[in-house]
Formats: C-alpha cells, structure tokens, sequence
C-alpha cells in the first residue's frame, strides 16, 4: 500500500512528540531517541555553536520577562506546536496546552501575583538531539517581588528545555524548572553566610597544627 506524504508526516510528528514527551516526562535524556538522532544527523551532540544559539534564546527571555510583559515569553515559543509542555516552578503540575501557558500569564492570571520580577540565565549546555531539535540545561535565578509579600524574595532554580529550530531561531517546545531540594537550599544558604575572612582565620588555625 502506496503511504501517503501527509500519513508519512503524520507518522513523524508523532514520533517526534514521543521523543520530546519521553525526555521530560520519563527523565532520562540518553535513553531515548536523542542520541542516536543526533548521530544519525553527523552531528555532535555537544556543539559550541549550539550553545551560542541557544544562549540568545536566554537573553531574549531575560528581556521579555523583565520588561514585565509577560506576554512577551509566549513569542519565543514554538506557535505551530499544539502541545507545549511548561511546569513552573511554583506549579503542581505542567501545563500542556498553550491556552493554559496563556492562561497563567495573562496578568489576570497567576502571574498577576508577581509585582515585579528580574531573571537572569547562567551555566548554559546544550547538545542536538536531531536536526531540528536540543536540549538545553541551565540555572535561573529569580529576583521578584509578589503582591502579597512585604520584601522582595529570591530563587534559585534547574531549568531544562527542549527547543526546536525555525526560520527566526531556536523556540521552546517543552520548559521545565525546578527547585533546588531543601536540604540542598539550607546548605546553600549557611555556607554563604560565612563572612570573607573565615578562609583567612581557617589558614592561620591550620597553620597553627
């Protein structure tokens, strides 16, 4: 039986949606279809450009965050992916539509309880999965001041995605972030606590031995 070229694009974006579903939902990226994507393609799974492209990415959700719009995010994703994974941090669970992505962002939303907030990416890696297609892993902090709190708070978040490449760059297809555990966060926090000297008075105590 003749396959039809829809059937056969069909069949492709369905099993692309099982990689991208696969990778986030069932955690493990190295085994799944990303590498042997990847390898397929000639191309190496961890390649600086890559990371150069994917770092403009980040700068571009920097500003659209900061300027407050938020709204703003919603353009870097991919418009022609029906099913946009998104969990925020705060959220229960992941939003798998892009009515619920627009949705929370709508100032009438559950962003509408964020007065003011600063992001900033760091740690970027990257690495294809096919021609297409990366993962991207990177760390967020988030500086931001909710209505209903008297001082500012800050957060330090992993964020993992994967983007799909189109005409006008690299566009987000599934996000992910998450909090650091808390015990993680309460060593964090005592051990950037100790004043400065400390590493100077340990010196001298070891010195003393």
């Amino acid at each position: 039986m003749k396959v039809s070229d829809t059937d056969r694009q069909q069949g492709c974006d369905m099993k692309r949606r099982e990689v991208l579903e696969g990778i986030l939902l069932g955690g493990m990226v190295t085994g799944l279809a990303g590498p042997a994507a990847a390898a397929h393609s000639g191309r190496d799974p961890e390649d600086p450009k890559l990371t150069a492209e994917i770092d403009v990415l980040l700068r571009e959700t920097e500003s659209a965050w900061n300027s407050q719009d938020f709204f703003r995010w919603l353009d870097l994703w991919d418009a022609d992916d029906t099913r946009p994974y998104y969990l925020a941090a705060e959220q229960a669970d992941f939003f798998v539509r892009r009515e619920q992505i627009e949705t929370y962002l709508d100032p009438k939303g559950d962003a509408r309880f964020i007065e003011a907030i600063r992001v900033k990416f760091s740690d970027l890696s990257a690495r294809w999965l096919a021609d297409d297609l990366a993962f991207a892993a990177y760390h967020m902090v988030s500086e931001l001041k909710l209505v209903f709190a008297d001082k500012p708070i800050i957060s330090t978040l992993r964020v993992a995605s994967v983007l799909r490449r189109k005409t006008d760059g690299w566009r987000y297809v599934c996000y992910v972030e998450g909090f650091q555990s808390p015990t993680m966060y309460l060593q964090g926090l005592i051990q950037d606590a100790v004043p400065d000297d400390f590493a100077e008075f340990y010196d001298n105590v070891r010195k003393q031995k």
